[in-house]
């Protein structure tokens, strides 16, 4: 836990910075570069494609889906799957509520706000959907599922990790996110699945051998 909490440390501090760095320099560029050559055309069609597939209505179903099952099924009886999909469902659960805490906390302006009234920045305490873009919900709710499965399927991470990549990139194309936005939303999740691990371990953990006693 103590490598993992220096890690969190380490990450939030970078991103931090990153996230300062994109919003001083970056953000408005890339959101005024997607506006003229992506609304429009078939780089907009992918891309709420692959926003669809983290919608919060659904994503919020699919959580109740899994809790319900999970009770209905006695969760005190330890089996793999209903371990693995609470594992999942607290996962997205933790990323969810710390996400929108941060929405409400910062009231960034999303890029509409930029495009229609020059506005740009933190309004601070605000619930308004055109008042709520960083940190990006679809990217978060994406990385903390994503996360987690590749936790439990090892051998397909690289491909969990790319379908978030590509719904958090998503974002940004279709003009719902700044690129800084995105790269919270990414940390908030993943880090929300491997601090669940900690607690909640997806797979049973087997009892530690004893040590051998040696001759006397």
């Amino acid at each position: 836990m103590n490598q993992l909490y220096r890690k969190t440390l380490i990450a939030g501090a970078c991103v931090a910075v990153l996230y300062v760095l994109l919003f001083r320099l970056a953000d408005r560029p890339a959101a005024d570069w997607c506006r003229t050559h992506c609304l429009e055309t078939r780089a907009e069609t992918i891309g709420r494609f692959f926003s669809a597939l983290a919608t919060g209505s659904c994503v919020r179903l699919a959580l109740a889906g899994g809790f319900i099952a999970v009770l209905l099924a006695n969760p005190l009886k330890d089996r793999a799957w209903t371990r693995a999909v609470l594992f999942i469902c607290v996962s997205a659960a933790i990323a969810l509520c710390v996400g929108d805490g941060l929405k409400y906390l910062l009231g960034r302006h999303r890029p509409i706000d930029w495009f229609t009234h020059g506005q740009y920045g933190l309004a601070f305490f605000q619930t308004e959907w055109h008042l709520n873009s960083s940190p990006s919900g679809h990217t978060l709710r994406a990385f903390a599922v994503c996360t987690a499965l590749a936790l439990l399927f090892r051998r397909a991470a690289w491909g969990f990790w790319l379908l978030a990549a590509c719904i958090g990139a998503s974002r940004v194309v279709v003009t719902a996110h700044y690129p800084s936005d995105v790269l919270f939303g990414a940390t908030i999740g993943i880090l929300a699945a491997l601090w669940t691990a900690v607690f909640l371990p997806p797979r049973r953990r087997e009892p530690e051998a004893p040590a051998p006693i040696p001759p006397t």
